[in-house]
């Protein structure tokens, strides 16, 4: 008995499961921040196309107020910003548009509460063409 008590005192064969333990959730933290962050970055681009599309469609004449043009990219970005707030003017032959959400709704799982108040603001312009 007395050897087999020596044998699991001196014994290493698990230490690398315990530093597993230790570690893997930092790991796992770690991987899903770079998810969320990727995920933020992927629709804040995503937000950006529509703005450029609506600004352009109102710019060509397809759209004729800048109440349609608000409602487009309202609807559009409904999917991962519902709250968003949406401008859109035209000031000397060019088109505006604002576009500001929260991206609290973005994040997977809310282990940094911090980060949710984070506001992403889009803008972008483009010249009257007719």
């Amino acid at each position: 008995m007395k050897r087999l008590l020596h044998r699991y005192r001196t014994s290493e064969e698990g230490s690398a499961t315990i530093e597993t333990l230790i570690w893997l959730p930092v790991f796992v933290w770690v991987l899903v921040m770079i998810i969320n962050a990727s995920l933020i970055l992927y629709q804040k681009n995503v937000a950006f196309r529509i703005v450029q599309d609506a600004n352009r469609i109102l710019s060509t004449g397809y759209m004729r107020t800048t109440a349609e043009t608000e409602s487009y990219i309202s609807s559009h970005i409904t999917g991962f910003a519902p709250g968003a707030t949406v401008s859109t003017t035209i000031d000397n032959g060019v088109v505006t548009s604002d576009v500001s959400y929260q991206i609290s709704n973005l994040f997977m799982p809310h282990v940094v509460d911090d980060l949710l108040n984070i506001r992403v603001n889009i803008s972008a312009q483009h010249f009257m063409e007719y």
